[in-house]
C-alpha cells in the first residue's frame, strides 16, 4: 500500500513531466506552422491565443471570486506577465522558424541567467554562491549546445536571450498575480488561485491577440486547425504545470518543466529519423549526444538554482 505522500509526489512528478512533454510538442507544432507558410508565426500566435481565450473564458467566469478582484492590485502584475509572456513567445516562434526545436528549446534554460540578472538588481535581493554557480552551469550548457560544426546562429541566440528575459519577467509577475488573486479569496487553496490566474491571464492574452487579428488574418481552415492544435496542447501543458505547482510547489515544478528541452531533443531525433526533415534535420550521433548533454545540463542548472539543499 502506497503512502499518501508518495502518491502525491508521484502524481506531481508525472504532471510536471507531462507539462514538459506538452511544451515540446507545442514547440514542434509552432515550428511546422512557422516554416510552412508566410507569416505563419504571427498567424499562429494570434489565432492560438484566441482559441485559448475561448477555452479559458468559462473557467474564468466560474472561478471568479464572489467578492470580485481588486483591479488596481491585479492590473500591474497581469500587464507585466502578459507583456513578458507574449514578448517571449514571439521571440521563441521567430527562433523556431530559423532553427530546429531540438536546438532552440534547451536554450530556454538560459532563463535563469535572466532571472539572476533581474533579481540581483532588485533592492534587498541577493543571490548566493550556489545560484551563481547554477548560472555558470547554464552558460556551459549553452556552449555545449553550440558545438563547432553546427553552432546556433547568432540571430537565433539573440532572440532566445530576448525570449528568456521576457519569460523571466513573466515568471516574476505571475507569482505576484497569484498572490493578488489568492488574497481576494484566501479561504480557497493556492491551487484554486493558480487556476483563476491562468484563466484570467489567457483570456487577457486573447484580448491582446484580437487587436492583431487584421494583420495575422487567419482565414483558412488550416490556419485555425493549426492554431487549435498548438493552443490546446500548450494549454494542456500549462494546466498540468499549475496542477504540479499545487502538489509540489513552484520550485520543483519549474525543475520538472525544464525537461521540455530533453523531450524536444528526443522527439526531434525521432522525427528526423522518420524523414520529417522539414521539422528536424538529420544529425549524426555525436551531435545528438551533445544536444542531450546540453539539455541535461540545463535541467541540472535550473535544479541547482532553485533548490536550496542547505
Amino acid at each position: 500500500m502506497h503512502h499518501p505522500a508518495t502518491a502525491v509526489l508521484a502524481a506531481g512528478v508525472t504532471l510536471g513531466l507531462l507539462s514538459g512533454a506538452f511544451n515540446a510538442v507545442a514547440f514542434l507544432i509552432s515550428r511546422h506552422q512557422a516554416t510552412t507558410s508566410r507569416g505563419g508565426g504571427l498567424r499562429l500566435l494570434v489565432a492560438a491565443h484566441l482559441v485559448m481565450a475561448a477555452a479559458c473564458l468559462p473557467a474564468a467566469w466560474l472561478l471568479w471570486p464572489p467578492g470580485g478582484l481588486d483591479v488596481a492590485t491585479l492590473l500591474p502584475p497581469l500587464a507585466a506577465s502578459i507583456g513578458g509572456y507574449l514578448a517571449g513567445q514571439t521571440a521563441l516562434i521567430v527562433s523556431l522558424r530559423r532553427a530546429d526545436a531540438s536546438r532552440v528549446v534547451p536554450l530556454l534554460g538560459l532563463k535563469i541567467v535572466a532571472l539572476a540578472l533581474i533579481v540581483s538588481c532588485l533592492p534587498g535581493e541577493r543571490l548566493d554562491l550556489r545560484q551563481w554557480a547554477a548560472v555558470g552551469l547554464s552558460v556551459v550548457a549553452a556552449a555545449v549546445l553550440q558545438g563547432r560544426r553546427d553552432p546556433v546562429p547568432a540571430a537565433v541566440l539573440g532572440l532566445m536571450i530576448a525570449a528568456c528575459f521576457g519569460f523571466a519577467v513573466a515568471d516574476l509577475a505571475i507569482v505576484r498575480l497569484i498572490d493578488s488573486v489568492h488574497a481576494a479569496d484566501p479561504a480557497r487553496s493556492r491551487l484554486w488561485a493558480c487556476g483563476r490566474s491562468a484563466a484570467v491571464t489567457y483570456v487577457a492574452c486573447g484580448l491582446v491577440a484580437a487587436a492583431f487579428l487584421p494583420w495575422a488574418n487567419p482565414r483558412r481552415g488550416t490556419d485555425w486547425r493549426a492554431a487549435a492544435a498548438y493552443g490546446l496542447v500548450w494549454l494542456a501543458g500549462m494546466l498540468t504545470l499549475y496542477a504540479c505547482f499545487g502538489l509540489l510547489g513552484a520550485v520543483f515544478g519549474n525543475v520538472l518543466l525544464s525537461s521540455r528541452g530533453l523531450f524536444a531533443v528526443i522527439i526531434g531525433a525521432v522525427l528526423a529519423h522518420r524523414g520529417w526533415h522539414e521539422l528536424e534535420q538529420q544529425i549524426d550521433r555525436a551531435a545528438l549526444v551533445r544536444r542531450i548533454a546540453a539539455a541535461v545540463l540545463m535541467t541540472a542548472a535550473i535544479a541547482l538554482y532553485v533548490i536550496d539543499v542547505a
